[in-house]
């Protein structure tokens, strides 16, 4: 957000200069219009307040109430009323010229009154930026102090998910949904998705073989708990989308296409376009990693098995962009090790 800010920054402080040249030069046309249009008395006078109204906004009361005295004075004494009247009287100008700046104060200083609220919001936006990442490092960070095979994997998944929003993002299906501003959040949000495992006993969750049916049953509210702690943060700031999407793809990233899947047994697109595209890239490094209860599957087995689950566990559109691309994700998992190295991306 921090870049994007600053290249609208960059590009409103070159746009400005060229809008102020053009203000002015349509100031002059409109007096012009007004001239060869028989004077002032005519309604074309009006016109003046659009140039007037847009350097006011765009520039600030200060720069709108110059234009407004140099608009005035233009269409002022030297002017004719009309076609019979070759000068105006000096009550009648003056009166228009105190009016022209009177607008323009009124519009620059709700223009500068809300761009200094729009600012703050920004600071406090960064803030909050700051903050959330801070709680996102520090929760991932308490999550691998539990459980040592965690942090190559949030990294593995953040950067799949991230890998396989940007080929969807290609489709017709998903181009609305799907921008710069979603992959960025899903690649930072990703990490959260398992967060909910710090509330599971350490007898569960590092527990060397299978899981018991009764385990697996505990082991599957790491879902529930990891979407009501975000929940609990998102009631101090409603309406973030980072959060949104965090609570989303923690919430539902072990629901299944095909309603099988768990807390909510959710099924199709009533699952999180976020959550759809977690699970599969969750499953994939899953099969690949070496664990205490399976050794890790190569990377052909890894694409047989979710090729096998297409339109059970995973949504048929993203398996078949994961299988087009199924050598990118190949790649992007030999760049790391259980270690945790640096992402691909």
């Amino acid at each position: 957000m921090k870049t994007r800010t600053k290249r609208i920054t960059q590009h409103a402080a070159c746009t400005q200069p060229f809008l102020l040249v053009c203000c002015y030069i349509c100031s002059m046309i409109i007096a012009l219009i007004i001239y060869l249009a028989g004077g002032t008395v005519y309604a074309y006078t009006n016109l003046m307040y659009l140039p007037i109204t847009l350097v006011a906004v765009t520039r600030g009361k200060i720069h709108g109430m110059i234009h407004a005295c140099v608009s005035g004075l233009v269409i002022g004494p030297f002017m004719p009323l009309n076609q019979f009247q070759a000068t105006q009287y000096p009550v009648n100008w003056l009166m228009r010229l105190a009016i022209f700046v009177m607008v323009a104060f009124v519009i620059g200083f709700l223009a500068d009154y809300y761009k200094a609220n729009y600012e703050q919001n920004l600071r406090r936006e960064r803030t909050l930026q700051k903050a959330q990442s801070a709680t996102l490092f520090s929760l991932v960070k308490l999550l691998e102090s539990r459980d040592v095979t965690s942090g190559a994997h949030v990294e593995r998944v953040s950067s799949s998910c991230k890998l396989l929003a940007e080929e969807l993002q290609r489709l017709p299906k998903f181009q609305k949904q799907v921008d710069s501003a979603y992959i960025k959040t899903l690649y930072e949000a990703c990490p959260l998705h398992d967060i909910g495992k710090v509330g599971i006993a350490d007898d569960i969750l590092l527990k060397p073989g299978k899981l018991t049916e009764k385990e697996f049953e505990v082991m599957k509210t790491h879902t529930v708990i990891g979407a009501e702690t975000l929940s609990e943060i998102q009631q101090k700031y409603p309406g973030n989308k980072f959060l949104q999407m965090g609570i989303a793809l923690t919430r539902s990233h072990h629901e299944k296409w095909d309603g099988s899947g768990y807390p909510d047994r959710s099924a199709g697109d009533a699952i999180p376009l976020s959550a759809r595209i977690v699970a599969l890239a969750d499953v994939y490094d899953a099969l690949r990693s070496k664990r205490p209860y399976k050794p890790g599957y190569s990377h052909e087995k890894a694409v047989e098995i979710i090729k096998h689950e297409r339109g059970r566990h995973f949504d048929p559109v993203i398996t078949d962009v994961f299988l087009a691309h199924e050598k990118s994700f190949q790649t992007l998992y030999d760049q790391f090790n259980e270690e945790g190295a640096v992402p691909l991306r």
